[in-house]
């Protein structure tokens, strides 16, 4: 039997790199540190987080998770030589040395910033990399992989309230409202990303079951966050505000159906995915306008502008 043909490995060592941390979803985590940082600001009505300790949370937040993602592909490595072959580490663009020690780095700086700029984050910090960790130990199992998935999402938004609290001391109802319902979108989103690692899915998904339950599932998060004005435990937003958080409902839907339109199609998977993930920056901007901080709700609207972008250039599932 005749060899089978070497994979041709391009030579765009960064774009390899890039593509391996899926950093064309980055933007998203950004865009939910923003949302913490928000949250964690409304503990003193009226107030605005401090804008120098919401970046580092958010970078070190930004690495844990391009660490989590180097990680996984590290682990996948088995898989990948079966269904994903041009992936950089299986197709030798990335070697596995150089991968894992650029996922221990990164992770070290993302615990070393955050226990450094605010140290009562840090079981939580550790809580979070205990998921990661987990989560790419067991992401192949369908019951294990989609909630520590949404755990490792719903911590980000809780770490940067901690943060960015007035004494470090968030108002845990308001961090319920918020970071749960970012928690139940990663899980739909996991669920109908399933597709692209199971053997024989593509049959669920074409039948609709898979993205149907997504899809409802994203649907209840997107309005979770306003449970806290129905509930009082947030006033009223200004009408502007509160017309603002209807629209980017309407357009967060948007995205879900381009995103259910792409997952049915054959090889469009991903595609769908990765429309999704960017839509989490819309969630994140929506609840952002609830809690009165315009200006990071504006700045969540770039981040899933700018992952879109970068997603036609960077493959982010």
């Amino acid at each position: 039997m005749a060899p089978a043909p070497a994979i041709p490995v391009p030579q765009n060592r960064l774009g390899a790199w890039l593509r391996l941390m899926r950093a064309s979803n980055a933007p998203t985590v950004v865009s939910g540190a923003l949302l913490g940082a928000g949250v964690g600001a409304a503990a003193a009505p009226g107030g605005a987080p401090p804008v120098g300790l919401m970046l580092w949370v958010a970078a070190a937040c930004t690495a844990i998770y391009l660490s989590g993602m180097v990680m996984n592909d590290y682990f996948d490595q088995a898989v990948d030589r079966r269904q994903r072959p041009t992936r950089p580490l299986v197709s030798g663009e990335v070697s596995e040395h150089a991968a894992l020690l650029m996922a221990m780095l990164l992770l070290a700086c993302g615990v070393v910033v955050l226990s450094v700029a605010s140290p009562p984050t840090l079981p939580w910090t550790l809580l979070l990399v205990s998921a990661v960790m987990a989560y790419n130990l067991l992401h192949q199992s369908p019951l294990a992989g989609p909630p520590l998935m949404a755990v490792c999402r719903g911590l980000v938004p809780t770490l940067a309230a901690i943060a960015c609290a007035p004494g470090q001391r968030p108002d845990w109802d308001l961090v319920g409202y918020f970071a749960l319902p970012l928690a139940v979108y990663t899980l739909a989103v996991s669920i109908v990303a399933r597709h692209e690692v199971e053997d024989g899915a593509a049959d669920l998904v074409g039948s609709g079951l898979r993205p149907s339950i997504g899809v409802g599932l994203a649907a209840v998060s997107l309005a979770m966050p306003f449970g806290a004005v129905a509930m009082g435990a947030l006033g009223m937003p200004p009408r502007g505000s509160l017309l603002g958080y209807v629209a980017i409902l309407m357009v967060a839907m948007g995205v879900l159906l381009r995103g259910l339109l792409l997952l049915v199609q054959p090889a469009r998977g991903p595609a769908g995915v990765m429309t999704w993930i960017a839509g989490m920056s819309l969630m994140d901007a929506a609840g952002l306008l609830l809690l009165g901080q315009s200006w990071l709700a504006a700045a969540a609207v770039g981040c899933a502008v700018i992952a879109r972008l970068l997603q036609r250039r960077i493959a982010g599932s």
